[in-house]
């Protein structure tokens, strides 16, 4: 099968992930794209197979991508695949990178939320001002955290917290026991735990259920002086109530990789609030190239078991958006 097998490589550097594949498969007829806007060009090739990599700014070229009905099997490189929604899965099966920044991303997180609690961006900005000043710092011991979105990398987010000594309750779309998780609550609910939460994660995926889930009326509910971390993504947040919440200081302090435009407007209030920190999308512990390297593994390990007729993992179900 290998030897008919046409594979569409979507990526920034594409020779390199060509490379990496004819070292594992030989006889595929492989075509490569470096640009979003050079697609249509290259879509008429007849791919069977697309690795792709979101790797520009912009509107992803969905469309001219699903345009072509040999296509049957869409990897995406990341974890979101809100940028490829909608597909027809009897026709297409589309799989993520799932598994491969769960700890990267989770270590990340946690870090940010003792990075606040500690004050470390303050002392930083004290150090350029030659300013010496002691601000208390929360205990992490003893203190409660919500993940939102309890998948692996939520999952690694609790286990991580537990070993800090808090007591992390989690939101679930289906609710069901989480080893870890003291409570698991419905979206319904998010409000019960919100309001005894020190400190909240956001790492659910944006789909049609979850935009605007942390909304004015969630983070009202919200324990007082609570920290986020948000690394879903920026849809799932009301950032005009964010934005409310932290002028007042009902949020404390909020980390942000994620934002509902991207890269996020220079004439956005975020960039001067100063119990803001934010990051460019690259909320990961570990090397862009690290990422691509161990993401490419995960789809050469999926292209062996499409080419040898066995269900691919990490499929995506296009109305759940995971």
């Amino acid at each position: 099968m290998s030897d008919d097998l046409r594979l569409l490589v979507l990526a920034e550097d594409p020779d390199a992930v060509v490379s990496t594949i004819e070292r594992r498969f030989t006889g595929l007829r492989i075509t490569t794209v470096a640009q979003f806007d050079k697609l249509a060009e290259a879509i008429g090739s007849d791919p069977h197979v697309a690795y792709t990599e979101r790797f520009q700014e912009g509107p992803f070229p969905r469309d001219v991508l699903f345009s072509q009905p040999s296509l049957r099997f869409v990897h995406a490189s990341g974890v979101g695949v809100n940028h490829l929604v909608p597909w027809d899965p009897a026709r297409v099966d589309v799989c993520n990178a799932a598994g491969v920044q769960d700890e990267a991303m989770a270590q990340f997180a946690i870090a940010r939320l003792i990075a606040m609690t500690c004050h470390f961006f303050r002392y930083h900005e004290q150090q350029m001002q030659r300013i010496w000043k002691r601000h208390d710092a929360l205990r992490s011991t003893g203190g409660t955290l919500t993940v939102v979105g309890l998948g692996r990398i939520g999952q690694a987010c609790a286990r991580i917290a537990g070993s800090l000594g808090m007591t992390v309750h989690g939101v679930k779309a289906r609710v069901e026991a989480v080893p870890g998780v003291a409570r698991v609550v419905g979206p319904d609910d998010i409000n019960d735990v919100l309001a005894v939460s020190d400190y909240v994660i956001v790492v659910t995926p944006l789909t049609e259920a979850t935009r605007g889930l942390i909304g004015r009326d969630a983070i009202a509910a919200m324990k007082p002086g609570v920290m986020i971390h948000n690394m879903s993504r920026g849809g799932v947040v009301d950032e005009a109530a964010l934005v409310e919440a932290l002028e007042s200081g009902h949020v404390r302090a909020a980390s942000l990789d994620v934002f509902e435009t991207e890269p996020l407007p220079a004439t956005s209030v975020l960039w001067g609030m100063e119990n803001v920190h934010i990051t460019p999308h690259n909320g990961i512990m570990m090397t862009w190239g690290d990422y691509i390297h161990d993401a490419i593994e995960v789809f050469l390990a999926n292209l062996d078991r499409y080419i040898n007729g066995i269900a691919l993992e990490n499929a995506v179900d296009p109305f759940r958006g995971y």
